[in-house]
C-alpha cells in the first residue's frame, strides 16, 4: 500500500487572484500547533493535562472520578501507561491524577505507593481517609504490539522439491518480520524493545508470528505458505484438445493443474514433422498468482518454473481452432485461456459464460468469429475483490467492529466505518488497495484519548496598532479540537491563520489579530447592453479584503474576475458590468488542471483552430446548448466549449474544517481518489470554490485537490 502524505496545517493560503489562478498550498508559518504528533500525545495526554492542573493537590476533570466511598478494598483500576523517565515522586503524582480517587468534596485522597516494579511502574497503592485504608491494584492499558511483514513476505511460495526442512526453516525465519509497539520507555528511562517469533501450524500451510515488547505479548499474525508442485502435463494437453492451428497458439497461455497451481505456458524445443501435421515440444511452465504476477521461490529467489518432457500436438491448418485469452485490465497480465472445441462463433453471452466467478468484462465488446486467418481473441477483465476489514483494538486484541469494502482488483477504497471512539494506529490504513489475495484483513485501532473539557480565552488585537479591541472570547472544548473564532463587531480577521486555533491545554491563552472593517464600498451593476444600472451592493469591510459579489436576479457577470471584489479605501465606488442570462446559478466554468488548453467551437460544433482558452482559466457562461448530441456552454458570441472539457463551480472565500473521525480523503477535480494524500482530521483549510463533482458537493483546497462537503464544515 502506498504511504499517504498526511497534511495537517493551521492555515492554507491560496493565490491572491482566486479565479483562474494557479493555486498553491503553503503552510502558515506563524502557528506550529498542528505539527505536534498526536499519536505521541494520545498516550501522555492525561499526564500533560494533570501536570497543567497541578493534580497533586486538586482532582482534575480529565479522568472519571472514583469516590473513596465506592472503592472496594483490593479493587483493580485500569489507567493509561505513564511512559518516560521520572522520579518516584513525579510518577506517583501523575498516577494519583490518573486514578483520581476523591473524597466527598471531590478532593484527591492521599495515596501511598505499596509496590513498585523493576521498571518503575507502580503496581499497588493504598488510600487512607477518615481512619479507613483501602488497597488498589494498578493495571496499565498497554497497547499490544502488532506484526508487520516487510518485503511482501506475508505470503511465501515454495517448490515442493525444496524439501520440508528447508521450507520450514525459511517460513519461520523472522528477518522480514517486525514487531511494532507504540509503548514508550519505562519510568527508569529504559527504552522499550520488541521481538517476534514464529511457529508452523495448520498442516504446514501457515506460520503464526507472535510479537511482544517489554510490557506485554502482542497480537499474532499469520504468514501464508503456498506449495507448488510439478504440473500434470497431460491435463494441459487435454485442456487444449490435442489439436491446434499452430504450435504458437500454445505460447503465452494460462492453465491450472490438478494441484490448483496456475501456470503461464510457453513452448520450447519445437520440432514439426515433415508433413507439418504434428509437432513435438517442451512446455516451460512459470507459476503465477491469481493476479497474473510471476511467483518467486522464497528460498532461491528465482521464478518457480517446471519444464515438461516431450509433448506432442496435432496441427490442423484447415480447421479453425479458437484461442480466447483473458487479461487483467490494470496489469495486462494473462489470467486464463480457453480453447473452445465445439464452435467458432461466439456471442458476448458465450464469452461471459467462460468467465470464472467474480470476473467481468471491461468495456463494450462485440462477438467474435474465429477464422483461419485470425483464430485468436483477447478480452480484458476485472475481478471483484471485495474484502472484509476487521478492526482490532491494540489494547485488548479484541475485535471491535468490521467493514465490507467492495470494488475490483487493484482499485483503492476508503475506510468509512472506523469504530466510534477509536482511531487508526496507522493513519495510512484509511486507504486500502483491494486484492483477491487478501479477502480478509485486520486493521489495528486504538481508543481515542478521553474527551477533556478544556477552557480557553481569546484576545483580539488590532494588527495595525497592536491594541486590544473588543471583548475577550471565552469557551471550552475537547483536547485537540479546532476552535473557530469570530472577529469583534467592526473588525475582520486579519488573515486565514487567525480564523481559529487548536486546543491543546486547559486555560489556553490565544491572541488573534484583526483589522478595522470600516471601509465603505458601493458596487453599481450596469447592463452592458443598455448602459442602465440594474442593481447595487454596498456595505463595509476591511481595506484590501476580498468579498464575493452576487449579480442581480436574471443577470450574470460579464467577466469572471469581477466576482471577487477587493475593497479599496481610495475607490469606494465601482461599476461592474453584467448581462441578462438564463445561466444565473453555477454559471462559472473552469478548465481541468493539467488538461491543456480548452478548445473553442462555433455554434455548429466546428472546431475553431485560431482560438483557445488557457488551461485552468475561468469563464462566465450565458447559455447551454446541445450540438450534434453533445452539451456545450457559450463563453462568447459564437464561441462554445464542450461541457466535458470544463466543470462548473461557485466562488467561495472561507475556511473548511475537516470533520471526520480519522483522516479526510482527497480527490482530484475529476472526482478520482488521490491514494497517496489525505488531510488530518479537525484541521482548517482555505477554500476558494465549491463544485458538484460526480454528484457530490466538494470544496477545493488546492489547484487539483478537493474534499467532500460531507467531510468538512465551513467556518
Amino acid at each position: 500500500m502506498r504511504k499517504i502524505k498526511m497534511i495537517a496545517l493551521t492555515g492554507i493560503l491560496l493565490s491572491s487572484t482566486i479565479l483562474g489562478a494557479n493555486t498553491t498550498v503553503a503552510q502558515a508559518s506563524s502557528n506550529k500547533a498542528l505539527s505536534v504528533d498526536k499519536s505521541e500525545i494520545a498516550n501522555n495526554v492525561i499526564q500533560v493535562i494533570n501536570e497543567l492542573l497541578n493534580s497533586s493537590s486538586t482532582a482534575s476533570n480529565v479522568n472519571s472520578q472514583t469516590k473513596f466511598s465506592d472503592l472496594e478494598d483490593g479493587q483493580t483500576l485500569k489507567v493509561a501507561p505513564i511512559f518516560g523517565q521520572k522520579t518516584d515522586t513525579q510518577f506517583d503524582n501523575v498516577l494519583q491524577g490518573e486514578l483520581n480517587v476523591v473524597d466527598g468534596n471531590e478532593q484527591l485522597v492521599p495515596m501511598t505507593t505499596v509496590t513498585r516494579g523493576d521498571n518503575g511502574f507502580v503496581t499497588e497503592v493504598k488510600y487512607t481517609l477518615d481512619g479507613a485504608t483501602k488497597t488498589v491494584k494498578v493495571d496499565y492499558n498497554f497497547a499490544k504490539p502488532i506484526v508487520s511483514f516487510t518485503n511482501n513476505s506475508q505470503v511465501m511460495n515454495f517448490k515442493a522439491e525444496d524439501g520440508n526442512d528447508a521450507i520450514q526453516k525459511a517460513a519461520t525465519d523472522n528477518s522480514d518480520v517486525k514487531a511494532i509497539s507504540s509503548n514508550g520507555a519505562d519510568a527508569n528511562g529504559k527504552a522499550n524493545s520488541t521481538s517476534v517469533s514464529g511457529t508452523m501450524d495448520d498442516g504446514n500451510k501457515s506460520v503464526t508470528f507472535t510479537p511482544k515488547d517489554n510490557y506485554i505479548s502482542g497480537i499474532p499474525a499469520k504468514r501464508t505458505i503456498n506449495l507448488y508442485k510439478e504440473s500434470n502435463w497431460g491435463k494441459f494437453n487435454n485442456s487444449v484438445g490435442g489439436t491446434v492451428n499452430d504450435v504458437s497458439d500454445l505460447t503465452g497461455t494460462v492453465l491450472t493443474n490438478d494441484n490448483g497451481n496456475i501456470y503461464l505456458l510457453n513452448t520450447t524445443n519445437v520440432v514439426k514433422s515433415a508433413d507439418g501435421k504434428t509437432a513435438t515440444f517442451d512446455y516451460k511452465a512459470t507459476a503465477i498468482d491469481a493476479a497474473g504476477n510471476t511467483v518467486t521461490d522464497a528460498i532461491s529467489g528465482e521464478p518457480i518454473t517446471y519444464t515438461s518432457g516431450e509433448q506432442k500436438v496435432n496441427i490442423d491448418s484447415s480447421t479453425v481452432h479458437p484461442v480466447i485469452t483473458f487479461k487483467d485490465k490494470t496489469s495486462g497480465n494473462t489470467l486464463f485461456t480457453n480453447f473452445p472445441k465445439d464452435k467458432t462463433t461466439f456471442t458476448i453471452a458465450d464469452i461471459k459464460a467462460m468467465l470464472p466467478e467474480g470476473y467481468s468484462l471491461t468495456g463494450n465488446y462485440d462477438g467474435f468469429t474465429a477464422t483461419l486467418e485470425n483464430n485468436k481473441q483477447t478480452y480484458y477483465v476485472t475481478k471483484s475483490a471485495d474484502i472484509t476489514v476487521n478492526y482490532i483494538d491494540v489494547t485488548t486484541g479484541d475485535s471491535v467492529g468490521s467493514e465490507e469494502l467492495q470494488g475490483n482488483e487493484g482499485t483503492p477504497a476508503v475506510l468509512t466505518k472506523v469504530p466510534k471512539n477509536y482511531k487508526l494506529v496507522n493513519q495510512s490504513d484509511i486507504l486500502q488497495n483491494l486484492s483477491v489475495l487478501t479477502p480478509n484483513k485486520n486493521i489495528y485501532v486504538t481508543p481515542k484519548a478521553d474527551s477533556n473539557s478544556l477552557n480557553y480565552t481569546v484576545t483580539f488585537r488590532d494588527k495595525t496598532t497592536g491594541k486590544v479591541v473588543g471583548t475577550e472570547s471565552q469557551g471550552s472544548g475537547n483536547f485537540g479540537s479546532y476552535v473557530g473564532v469570530t472577529a469583534p463587531d467592526g473588525y475582520a480577521l486579519a488573515s486565514v491563520i487567525n480564523h481559529g486555533f487548536i486546543l491543546l491545554k486547559n486555560d489556553q491563552k490565544v491572541t488573534k489579530y484583526v483589522v478595522a472593517a470600516d471601509t465603505p464600498y458601493n458596487v453599481s451593476y450596469v447592463d452592458q447592453d443598455t448602459g442602465e444600472e440594474v442593481g447595487t451592493q454596498s456595505g463595509k469591510g476591511a481595506n484590501e479584503s476580498k468579498i464575493v459579489l452576487k449579480a442581480p436576479t436574471g443577470y450574470a457577470f460579464v467577466n469572471a474576475d469581477d466576482i471577487n471584489y477587493t475593497i479599496d479605501k481610495d475607490t469606494p465606488t465601482s461599476t461592474v458590468y453584467v448581462q441578462k442570462s438564463d445561466q444565473t446559478v453555477d454559471n462559472i466554468v473552469s478548465g481541468y488542471p493539467r488538461n491543456g488548453n480548452i478548445k473553442i467551437y462555433d455554434g455548429n460544433g466546428k472546431l475553431n483552430d485560431d482560438v483557445v482558452l488557457s488551461e485552468g482559466s475561468s469563464w462566465i457562461i450565458d447559455k447551454t446548448v446541445t450540438i450534434n448530441g453533445a452539451e456545450y456552454y457559450r463563453v462568447a458570441t459564437n464561441q462554445y466549449v464542450k461541457a466535458s472539457d470544463v466543470y462548473k463551480y461557485t466562488p467561495l472565500q472561507t475556511v473548511a474544517v475537516t470533520n471526520g473521525t480519522n483522516v479526510t480523503p482527497v480527490y482530484n477535480t475529476k472526482g478520482q481518489l488521490i491514494i497517496d494524500r489525505a488531510l488530518d482530521v479537525n484541521t482548517p483549510w482555505y477554500t476558494d470554490r465549491s463544485a458538484t463533482i460526480r454528484g457530490k458537493k466538494m470544496y477545493r483546497v488546492a489547484t487539483d485537490e478537493w474534499i467532500k462537503a460531507s467531510d468538512a464544515t465551513l467556518n
